[in-house]
Order: structure tokens, then sequence, then C-alpha cells
């Protein structure tokens, strides 16, 4: 009987495999096993809105950074920074350009862009917030970059539509700028890359027959015979640059993307929210292709650091801080504060934006160096709807649902404590802050902090 029960087991495992194998064959077959992945090229760094540009077999990246991971909203960005790379894994810093060296001034506005080459000159086309787009100029692709104008590429009047986060897109010498929100126009820059040579003209997206409204930062690339307009994590094609498109659904999980080719393989670079959705990174990602042209979504594509949110500590603080009655401090992969009131509390960075629907468990890593015996956590969660990205005002923790969990007492090493995410009464659609007390009723001692992940 037990041998029956055996054989049946194993048949249904071996049939279990071999649809596994199946389907792992049937999207293997389009895939690259040598192409480079990496969640974040500069972790823990404010790194949004990447540019790329390959010269020499050697990438370029012109990124935008968050100005805080204090998220105080509306997407502040206080510079552009450029890095370079020859094996897509280690990247070199270079150079900051500033709002204050173009007609912005010194104003958070930094926000997308595009780099390109024209006559061995760089021209960095930059969006000033959601207002309007500029242009400077450098000798080399490091700089230094001067403003070419002192005055706006596109004025906030020149269409309909905000006219901002600028993408260039070359074909037979012709430099294409597409730009906008909603509806996006293009435009042919003229040889001197300061003024247009044609009108700008509103390009259609169409989903089952009906106009269909993008996001903002359009990007563009060619394969084949077919022009692919990507916006976030959703994308459209066309068989001519201007149109019409037809909108085809999900691209890879992320935000604002710039697609190169390295080496016989296309990649993307694509806005992730390493810290919070006001504090962001860059993901390194191969793009495949199906055989009808359609781009391929492997199973295992995720917006890092979905699903859940891990804080590890490998680089910093990751924006934890003391709120009262303690400090925080980081030191070899972990953060630690000195007590100096009961009731110390400790927060993580805002605007986490965590799926809430993907996570379960929360465990925490803690050495408690004081006689407490109990800790306590409060997740602070919105639902996405309304004046969700404007409003940011800071979380009242006394009106927060606080839960207690015992821990042990002078510890001689860490100790790893799990709560069901299902304990707390009402957890809304996204996860924003964790708020820690580590060592409830300690007036005196220290505590450390290994890891917390909300998985």
């Amino acid at each position: 009987m037990n041998l029956k029960v055996s054989v049946i087991s194993s048949l249904l495992s071996f049939g279990m495999v071999a649809q596994n194998s199946k389907e792992a064959i049937e999207q293997n077959q389009f895939t690259n096993p040598d192409a480079i992945s990496v969640d974040v090229i500069i972790p823990e760094h404010g790194m949004a809105d990447p540019h790329v540009w390959v010269q020499n077999d050697t990438v370029f990246a012109i990124c935008g950074h968050d100005e805080s991971w204090d998220g105080k909203g509306s997407f502040r960005m206080d510079r552009w920074e450029i890095w370079s790379s020859t094996d897509l894994k280690t990247w070199n810093f270079h150079r900051n350009i500033l709002p204050s060296d173009t007609y912005i001034g010194n104003q958070p506005n930094c926000w997308a862009g595009d780099i390109t080459e024209r006559d061995g000159k760089y021209y960095w086309f930059f969006s000033n917030r959601n207002i309007d787009t500029g242009v400077m100029v450098a000798n080399q692709i490091t700089g230094p970059y001067k403003d070419l104008l002192g005055k706006p590429l596109l004025p906030k009047d020149i269409v309909p539509e905000h006219p901002y986060d600028p993408e260039i897109y070359i074909e037979n010498n012709v430099y294409t700028i597409c730009f906008g929100s909603g509806t996006y126009y293009m435009a042919t820059l003229a040889k001197d890359m300061k003024s247009l040579s044609s009108k700008p003209k509103a390009i259609q997206i169409f989903k089952d027959g009906k106009k269909f409204l993008s996001e903002d930062k359009p990007t563009l690339f060619k394969r084949n015979d077919w022009y692919y307009l990507v916006f976030g994590s959703r994308y459209a094609m066309a068989k001519n640059l201007y149109g019409p498109y037809e909108f085809k659904g999900a691209f890879l999980s992320g935000g604002h993307t710039s697609f190169f080719d390295w080496h016989g393989q296309k990649y993307v670079l694509q806005e992730n929210h390493d810290i919070s959705a006001f504090y962001r990174g860059a993901s390194l990602k191969p793009v495949y292709f199906n055989d009808d042209a359609s781009i391929l979504i492997p199973k295992s594509d995720r917006m890092y650091p979905a699903p859940g949110r891990p804080f590890k500590f490998i680089n910093s603080t990751m924006g934890w801080k003391g709120l009262k009655g303690t400090d925080v401090q980081f030191t070899n992969g972990k953060i630690y504060g000195n007590i100096h009131a009961k009731n110390a509390l400790i927060t993580s960075a805002p605007w986490l934006y965590t799926a809430s629907d993907l996570c379960t468990t929360i465990r925490i890593k803690l050495k408690n160096n004081t006689s407490a015996t109990t800790l306590k956590i409060a997740i602070y969660s919105r639902d996405k709807k309304g004046n969700f990205w404007t409003d940011t005002t800071p979380v009242s923790w006394t009106d927060q649902q606080w839960l207690e969990i015992p821990i042990s007492a002078n510890d001689q090493e860490f100790k790893t404590y799990e709560l069901e995410l299902s304990a707390f009464k009402a957890i809304k659609e996204r996860i924003m802050q964790v708020g820690l007390q580590p060592v409830v009723e300690a007036s005196s001692g220290t505590w450390e902090l290994d890891e917390l992940l909300i998985e």
C-alpha cells in the first residue's frame, strides 16, 4: 500500500515537473541566460528617472536625484547626476548638474529628461518639473553642461498639455523630440538642437478602437519594423514613428524607462521604489520579445523591492530616524540607538507605497540591551484615491493601532520576532510607514535592529 502511494506521488510529481518544464522551455526560448539583471544599480541613493547613452562600450546614465527620504512630497528633486559603467554592475559617479546651472534657478525641479549626441556635442534635454522643457550642451558626455538657451525650448503654452519629460529618438539623422502627458507630442529638432523645425504633432494611441490616454515620460525604440512607445509599466506599438499606436498592455513592472542595446542584448533601466515612492532607485532588466513582436513579461518580473518591503540596513539607515526618546545610528549592517526617555519611538522613511495585499508577515530581528520585555509596532496605511500623491501630512502615531510583542531582556545576541499582518484591524491598500517602539518602558540602555521585513 505504501509503495502504491509512493508511485502515485512520484507520477504526480513527474507530471508537475513536466508541466513546469514545458512552461520554462516556452519562456526560456526567448531569453538570454547571460543577460544581466540588477535590482538597484546605486542602492539607497535616491536615483530616479534614468536616461541612458552608450558610447565606446560604456553605458552612461543621467538620473534625477530625490531630495530627501523624509518624503516631503511633490517629487522634490534637487539635481541630476551623471554615472557610467563598463559592465552594467559597477557604476562610477562623474558629476552633478544643478538646477541653478539652468534657467530653473535654485528650485528642486529636476524632473525627467534625455541625453543625446549630435556632431560631437552632447545635449541634455531636461524637465522643469511638469512646467516646461529646456536644453543644455557639453563638449563631452560627462560635462560640464551649460544652458543652451537660458529659457525653455518647449515653453508651457507650446501645446495644450504640459510640455515636459522629453525623449529624443534618432533615425536616419532625424532627431525627434517626444514629450507630454496624457497625449504625447512629437516634433523634429533643428540641427542647432535649440529650436524645432516642425510643429509639434499629437500622437494618437488607441485601445480597442478608442483613444487611450497615457501617463508622463514616454520612451521610444525600434525593433525590426515596429516602433515601441513605452510609458512606465505599459506600452503601445506602431508601424510608423508618428503612429497611430495600438495599446498592447503591460510592460515590465516599474516606473520611468530608458532603453539601450549592449553586447547584443536590449536592456531597460527602469525606476523603482528602492526606499520609497519619493526616494527611488533604478533597476536594470533585460528586455525580451515574443514571436509576434510583443514584449515578453517573465513570471519572475517585479518592481523592486516588491513583494513586500525589506529593511536590511546594508548601506545606510534606509531612512529610519528617532522620533522621540532615542537617536538612530548606522554601523556594520544594522541600526542602533541610545535610549534617553521611556517609550522611545523610531520610524521608517514615509511613503513606502508597499502593496499590502502581497504581504502576510512582519519579521523583526532585534537585540535588546535593556531590561524592557515588550516592543510595540504600528503600521500606517492608506488607500490610493483622492489626493493621495499631494497629501504629505505627517503621521499622527498616537492615532495608530499599536500591537505589543513580548521580547527577551538584556540580550547577548539578536532575536527574531514575528507578527501576522492580519493582527492589525484595518490595513489599507498601501503600507506607507512603520513605527516601532523597540524597547517599551526602558529609559536607558541601547537597542540594535538587524532587519525588519514586511513579506
